[in-house]
């Protein structure tokens, strides 16, 4: 029965778990071509090519996940769709910090004036000088990683070690309701253990 329940748990839980994780890669994807992206477009600016001329050059030029999303509000727009309305949406689509200053920076330009190539060259520098900061950052952190997961896997080995060793007690931890409450303590235990570090 507790097996039954576990599987059924683990295959409602999968997708979700296995969506996010896709979403959150293609995310960072599209910040790291971000920089790229921000200088190609004022490029084609200072060419004299209107915004809409330069996201089309961009959506033809750059890699997936980039040239995909800008597809996407180019398309949109086509249909009659405002393009900074088409630019939240992708902000709502992507939710980083990095794209909501491109918007906010299109936005200002359009309604106030002012030069956005010249600003969408600075904003470009500015977050490749924080992807570095944030490269070494996560490159620090990553020891810490590591041993999260040595420690998370040891009682796990333990576990194996003691149902080869001493089957009949193990036995104990998934078929009595004492055990179950043991099993659940240390999933919290790990699972606090992970976020913490």
């Amino acid at each position: 029965i507790v097996s039954s329940v576990l599987v059924v748990l683990g295959s409602a839980m999968t997708p979700g778990i296995t969506l996010r994780i896709i979403r959150k890669k293609r995310a960072k994807m599209f910040v790291y071509q971000l920089p790229d992206c921000l200088g190609s477009i004022a490029g084609a600016l200072r060419g004299g090519a209107n915004l809409t001329r330069a996201l089309e050059l961009v959506a033809k030029q750059q890699p997936a996940p980039m040239s995909q999303e800008f597809i996407m509000v180019l398309a949109e727009n086509k249909v009659g769709r405002d393009l900074e309305e088409s630019l939240d949406d992708l902000y709502k689509r992507i939710q980083k910090q990095e794209l909501n200053l491109m918007n906010s920076a299109i936005t200002i330009s359009r309604s106030v004036g002012g030069n956005l190539a010249d600003t969408l060259d600075s904003l470009a520098e500015t977050l490749r000088e924080t992807a570095e900061m944030e490269g070494k950052v996560e490159a620090l952190t990553s020891m810490g990683k590591m041993q999260a997961w040595g420690i998370g896997c040891i009682p796990f080995l333990v576990a194996m070690v003691m149902l080869k060793k001493e089957p009949e007690g193990m036995m104990a931890l998934v078929t009595t309701p004492v055990g179950w409450a043991v099993c659940g303590l240390i999933a919290t235990m790990l699972t606090i253990a992970a976020v913490m570090i």
